[in-house]
Protein backbone atom coordinates (compact mmCIF):
# COMPACT_ATOMS: atom_id res chain seq x y z
CA UNK A 1 0.00 0.00 0.00
CA UNK A 2 1.21 3.58 -0.39
CA UNK A 3 2.78 5.34 2.51
CA UNK A 4 1.75 8.56 4.00
CA UNK A 5 3.76 11.55 5.89
CA UNK A 6 2.36 11.45 9.35
CA UNK A 7 3.45 13.42 12.13
CA UNK A 8 3.47 12.26 16.00
CA UNK A 9 5.78 12.95 19.23
CA UNK A 10 7.74 10.05 20.61
CA UNK A 11 5.73 10.33 23.83
CA UNK A 12 2.49 9.11 22.37
CA UNK A 13 4.12 6.00 20.88
CA UNK A 14 6.02 4.71 23.97
CA UNK A 15 2.44 5.79 25.79
CA UNK A 16 3.05 8.75 27.98
CA UNK A 17 0.02 10.63 26.77
CA UNK A 18 -2.61 10.65 23.86
CA UNK A 19 -1.14 14.17 22.07
CA UNK A 20 -3.06 13.86 18.21
CA UNK A 21 -0.64 13.68 15.65
CA UNK A 22 -0.73 14.88 12.35
CA UNK A 23 -1.13 13.81 8.58
CA UNK A 24 -0.16 16.63 6.70
CA UNK A 25 -2.63 17.97 3.94
CA UNK A 26 -5.24 16.06 6.08
CA UNK A 27 -5.16 17.94 9.33
CA UNK A 28 -5.01 16.10 13.48
CA UNK A 29 -5.61 12.57 14.09
CA UNK A 30 -6.32 10.73 17.10
CA UNK A 31 -3.41 9.12 19.57
CA UNK A 32 -4.38 5.72 18.07
CA UNK A 33 -4.95 6.93 14.78
CA UNK A 34 -1.59 7.93 14.70
CA UNK A 35 -0.16 5.01 16.12
CA UNK A 36 -1.52 2.75 13.61
CA UNK A 37 -0.09 4.32 10.53
CA UNK A 38 3.48 4.44 12.06
CA UNK A 39 2.84 1.09 12.72
CA UNK A 40 2.57 0.12 9.17
CA UNK A 41 4.92 2.39 7.97
CA UNK A 42 8.23 0.19 9.70
CA UNK A 43 9.37 -0.54 6.73
CA UNK A 44 9.24 1.05 3.25
CA UNK A 45 8.84 4.62 4.70
CA UNK A 46 11.46 7.11 5.89
CA UNK A 47 11.95 7.47 9.43
CA UNK A 48 12.75 11.55 10.31
CA UNK A 49 13.13 13.14 13.79
CA UNK A 50 13.10 16.03 15.46
CA UNK A 51 14.16 17.61 18.42
CA UNK A 52 12.58 20.97 19.59
CA UNK A 53 13.01 23.08 22.55
CA UNK A 54 10.39 23.85 25.25
CA UNK A 55 8.53 26.48 22.53
CA UNK A 56 8.18 23.31 20.13
CA UNK A 57 10.92 25.18 17.38
CA UNK A 58 13.19 22.59 15.70
CA UNK A 59 16.72 22.46 17.47
CA UNK A 60 17.86 19.41 15.16
CA UNK A 61 16.91 17.33 12.79
CA UNK A 62 17.85 13.75 11.65
CA UNK A 63 16.86 10.44 10.34
CA UNK A 64 17.05 7.04 11.60
CA UNK A 65 17.11 3.87 11.07
CA UNK A 66 16.04 1.98 13.56
CA UNK A 67 12.60 0.48 14.11
CA UNK A 68 10.52 -0.93 17.13
CA UNK A 69 10.21 -4.64 16.01
CA UNK A 70 8.49 -6.20 12.93
CA UNK A 71 5.84 -4.00 11.80
CA UNK A 72 3.89 -3.52 8.42
CA UNK A 73 5.50 -2.11 4.83
CA UNK A 74 4.12 0.27 2.84
CA UNK A 75 5.51 1.92 -0.47
CA UNK A 76 7.04 5.48 0.38
CA UNK A 77 5.53 7.79 3.14
CA UNK A 78 7.26 9.91 6.11
CA UNK A 79 6.85 8.99 9.98
CA UNK A 80 8.49 11.95 11.63
CA UNK A 81 8.85 11.71 15.66
CA UNK A 82 8.94 14.68 17.76
CA UNK A 83 10.41 15.21 21.13
CA UNK A 84 11.35 17.84 23.32
CA UNK A 85 14.79 17.76 24.50
CA UNK A 86 14.08 18.16 27.56
CA UNK A 87 12.50 14.96 28.06
CA UNK A 88 14.71 13.42 25.17
CA UNK A 89 17.01 13.55 28.06
CA UNK A 90 14.74 11.50 30.13
CA UNK A 91 13.57 9.21 28.15
CA UNK A 92 17.41 8.10 27.09
CA UNK A 93 18.18 8.06 30.87
CA UNK A 94 15.88 5.42 31.11
CA UNK A 95 15.74 3.70 27.61
CA UNK A 96 15.61 0.47 28.36
CA UNK A 97 11.58 1.07 30.40
CA UNK A 98 9.80 1.80 27.01
CA UNK A 99 10.69 -2.15 25.70
CA UNK A 100 10.95 -2.25 21.86
CA UNK A 101 11.22 1.88 21.57
CA UNK A 102 14.55 1.85 23.42
CA UNK A 103 16.87 1.12 19.94
CA UNK A 104 14.91 4.61 18.77
CA UNK A 105 15.62 6.33 21.45
CA UNK A 106 19.07 5.92 21.86
CA UNK A 107 20.09 6.50 18.57
CA UNK A 108 17.76 9.96 18.78
CA UNK A 109 19.63 11.08 22.21
CA UNK A 110 23.44 9.80 20.14
CA UNK A 111 22.66 11.72 17.27
CA UNK A 112 21.45 15.00 19.18
CA UNK A 113 24.47 14.79 21.36
CA UNK A 114 26.29 15.11 18.39
CA UNK A 115 24.83 17.88 17.03
CA UNK A 116 27.20 20.20 16.73
CA UNK A 117 28.74 18.33 13.93
CA UNK A 118 25.02 17.60 12.58
CA UNK A 119 24.97 21.28 11.65
CA UNK A 120 27.86 22.41 10.89
CA UNK A 121 27.65 19.89 8.37
CA UNK A 122 24.02 21.17 6.74
CA UNK A 123 25.73 23.83 5.52
CA UNK A 124 29.12 22.23 4.49
CA UNK A 125 28.27 22.52 0.72
CA UNK A 126 26.98 25.78 -0.29
CA UNK A 127 28.35 25.54 -3.83
CA UNK A 128 25.50 23.07 -3.96
CA UNK A 129 23.16 23.56 -7.18
CA UNK A 130 20.59 21.64 -5.10
CA UNK A 131 20.17 21.15 -1.17
CA UNK A 132 21.91 17.75 -0.25
CA UNK A 133 19.16 15.19 1.89
CA UNK A 134 20.54 16.68 5.11
CA UNK A 135 20.01 20.13 4.92
CA UNK A 136 16.23 19.32 2.63
CA UNK A 137 14.95 17.43 5.63
CA UNK A 138 16.15 20.42 8.20
CA UNK A 139 14.07 22.43 6.14
CA UNK A 140 11.12 20.85 5.51
CA UNK A 141 11.18 19.89 9.17
CA UNK A 142 11.88 23.63 10.64
CA UNK A 143 9.53 25.38 8.27
CA UNK A 144 6.55 22.83 8.07
CA UNK A 145 5.32 24.31 5.11
CA UNK A 146 5.48 26.69 1.84
CA UNK A 147 6.68 30.22 3.45
CA UNK A 148 4.14 31.91 1.56
CA UNK A 149 1.79 33.86 3.95
CA UNK A 150 -1.60 31.43 4.25
CA UNK A 151 0.01 28.47 2.19
CA UNK A 152 -0.61 25.26 3.85
CA UNK A 153 1.53 23.44 1.24
CA UNK A 154 3.02 21.06 3.11
CA UNK A 155 6.92 21.47 2.77
CA UNK A 156 7.69 18.07 2.02
CA UNK A 157 5.38 18.43 -1.30
CA UNK A 158 6.56 22.05 -2.04
CA UNK A 159 9.91 23.00 -4.20
CA UNK A 160 13.15 24.02 -2.18
CA UNK A 161 13.61 27.39 -3.28
CA UNK A 162 17.11 29.77 -2.77
CA UNK A 163 15.74 32.81 -1.20
CA UNK A 164 18.51 34.76 -3.25
CA UNK A 165 18.37 32.93 -6.65
CA UNK A 166 21.56 30.16 -7.28
CA UNK A 167 22.14 32.05 -10.52
CA UNK A 168 22.29 35.22 -8.54
CA UNK A 169 25.08 34.01 -6.41
CA UNK A 170 22.78 32.31 -3.86
CA UNK A 171 24.44 29.43 -1.50
CA UNK A 172 22.39 26.45 -0.71
CA UNK A 173 22.73 26.81 3.51
CA UNK A 174 19.86 27.43 6.01
CA UNK A 175 19.68 31.07 5.56
CA UNK A 176 18.94 30.99 2.09
CA UNK A 177 16.97 28.08 1.46
CA UNK A 178 12.86 28.12 2.25
CA UNK A 179 9.78 25.59 0.99
CA UNK A 180 7.82 27.04 -1.82
CA UNK A 181 5.31 25.50 -3.91
CA UNK A 182 4.98 25.75 -7.47
CA UNK A 183 2.45 28.78 -7.24
CA UNK A 184 4.20 30.87 -4.89
CA UNK A 185 7.68 29.66 -5.94
CA UNK A 186 7.53 29.95 -9.69
CA UNK A 187 4.16 32.27 -10.46
CA UNK A 188 4.72 34.81 -7.52
CA UNK A 189 8.58 35.54 -6.99
CA UNK A 190 9.39 35.17 -10.69
CA UNK A 191 6.37 36.26 -12.62
CA UNK A 192 4.54 38.56 -10.68
CA UNK A 193 7.10 40.72 -8.38
CA UNK A 194 7.02 39.54 -5.15
CA UNK A 195 9.90 39.72 -3.53
CA UNK A 196 11.95 37.76 -0.70
CA UNK A 197 14.37 37.88 1.64
CA UNK A 198 15.25 35.36 4.80
CA UNK A 199 16.47 37.73 7.51
CA UNK A 200 17.42 34.55 10.04
CA UNK A 201 16.72 31.51 9.29
CA UNK A 202 13.74 30.36 9.02
CA UNK A 203 12.19 33.69 9.21
CA UNK A 204 10.63 34.86 5.77
CA UNK A 205 9.44 38.45 4.17
CA UNK A 206 7.37 38.19 1.39
CA UNK A 207 6.76 42.14 -0.37
CA UNK A 208 3.84 42.45 -2.51
CA UNK A 209 3.97 44.20 -6.06
CA UNK A 210 1.85 47.24 -4.49
CA UNK A 211 4.85 47.50 -1.61
CA UNK A 212 2.87 45.23 1.28
CA UNK A 213 5.08 43.47 3.47
CA UNK A 214 4.20 39.75 4.79
CA UNK A 215 6.41 38.07 7.70
CA UNK A 216 6.32 34.67 8.19
CA UNK A 217 7.66 31.98 9.85
CA UNK A 218 7.04 27.49 10.33
CA UNK A 219 4.60 26.83 13.02
CA UNK A 220 5.72 25.16 16.12
CA UNK A 221 6.70 21.39 15.50
CA UNK A 222 4.88 20.68 19.29
CA UNK A 223 1.93 23.43 19.66
CA UNK A 224 0.88 24.11 22.89
CA UNK A 225 -2.86 22.17 22.85
CA UNK A 226 -5.70 23.50 25.39
CA UNK A 227 -6.48 21.48 28.32
CA UNK A 228 -9.49 19.24 27.75
CA UNK A 229 -13.14 20.78 28.78
CA UNK A 230 -14.27 18.75 31.41
CA UNK A 231 -16.88 19.24 34.29
CA UNK A 232 -13.92 19.67 36.47
CA UNK A 233 -12.43 22.49 34.80
CA UNK A 234 -15.51 24.51 33.42
CA UNK A 235 -16.65 27.81 34.55
CA UNK A 236 -18.63 28.26 37.72
CA UNK A 237 -20.89 29.81 35.24
CA UNK A 238 -21.57 26.40 33.11
CA UNK A 239 -24.01 24.04 33.98
CA UNK A 240 -24.27 20.65 33.20
CA UNK A 241 -27.71 18.36 32.67
CA UNK A 242 -27.81 14.87 31.98
CA UNK A 243 -30.31 14.23 29.09
CA UNK A 244 -31.47 11.09 29.54
CA UNK A 245 -29.76 9.13 27.52
CA UNK A 246 -26.26 9.53 28.78
CA UNK A 247 -25.44 12.43 27.04
CA UNK A 248 -23.93 15.61 28.53
CA UNK A 249 -25.53 18.95 27.70
CA UNK A 250 -24.15 22.28 28.79
CA UNK A 251 -26.58 25.07 29.33
CA UNK A 252 -25.78 28.76 30.35
CA UNK A 253 -28.42 30.62 32.94
CA UNK A 254 -29.16 33.84 32.37
CA UNK A 255 -26.87 36.77 32.81
CA UNK A 256 -28.16 38.88 36.53
CA UNK A 257 -30.25 41.59 35.34
CA UNK A 258 -30.55 40.23 32.03
CA UNK A 259 -34.15 41.30 31.01
CA UNK A 260 -36.31 37.73 29.92
CA UNK A 261 -38.79 37.31 26.95
CA UNK A 262 -41.84 37.58 27.85
CA UNK A 263 -43.76 34.26 28.14
CA UNK A 264 -45.19 33.18 24.65
CA UNK A 265 -49.24 34.41 24.58
CA UNK A 266 -52.06 31.51 24.69
CA UNK A 267 -54.88 31.96 22.56
CA UNK A 268 -58.17 32.08 24.62
CA UNK A 269 -59.80 29.15 25.54
CA UNK A 270 -62.95 28.15 23.64
CA UNK A 271 -65.77 26.45 25.28
CA UNK A 272 -67.76 25.84 21.89
CA UNK A 273 -67.14 22.30 20.80
CA UNK A 274 -65.64 22.61 17.51
CA UNK A 275 -67.79 22.51 14.55
CA UNK A 276 -66.40 19.12 13.26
Amino acid sequence: RAGVEVRVGLSTLVGLDNRPGEVPGFGPVLADVARGIVAGQHRGAQWRFAVTDDAGYLLLAGATRRRPGQGGSCDGGIVELHVPASLLERLSTHAGDYGRWAGVIADIAAQYADRDRSLAALDGRPDDRFAHSGLARHIQIRDRSCCHPGCRRPASKSQLDHTIDHARGGVSTQGNTGPGCTRHHLIFKHRLGWTLVQPEPGHFQWTSPLGSVYRTRGEPIIPDLPEPLTSHNTPDHQHHLDSGDGATILRLPPTEGEPQPPPAATAPLDDQPPPF
